[in-house]
């Protein structure tokens, strides 16, 4: 039986310029996801207001719209992790991939 040997050795990437513009691509995805996301409460929202108080969909709809705001609190800690992980991937491809081969 033969055994397998993995090469777990960083591979740097030809061009920094591919790294940014897939950047710019998962700001972009983010962006709507977000935008969806804050139609999609508002329709809720708006769905809430239109029943009678006491339905099973005026319940239905609260119960979503109070769980929805328990995530709002921890909005900037996924923001301020998400820009932190962009700035570091920025400042490592920068050191990493900096060196030009002679």
């Amino acid at each position: 039986m033969q055994t397998q040997k993995y090469n777990f050795a960083i591979k740097p990437i030809g061009q920094k310029k591919a790294q940014l513009n897939s950047l710019v691509t998962n700001v972009v995805v983010l962006t709507v996801a977000i935008i969806v996301f804050v139609l999609g409460l508002v329709l809720v929202q708006k769905l809430r207001d239109t029943q009678t108080s006491g339905t099973e969909a005026y319940v239905g709809a609260n119960k979503s719209l109070t769980g929805f705001d328990d995530l709002a609190d921890f909005i900037p800690m996924i923001v301020l992790a998400i820009a932190a992980a962009i700035v570091i991937g920025i400042v490592l491809s920068s050191f990493s991939f900096g060196k030009r081969a002679r």
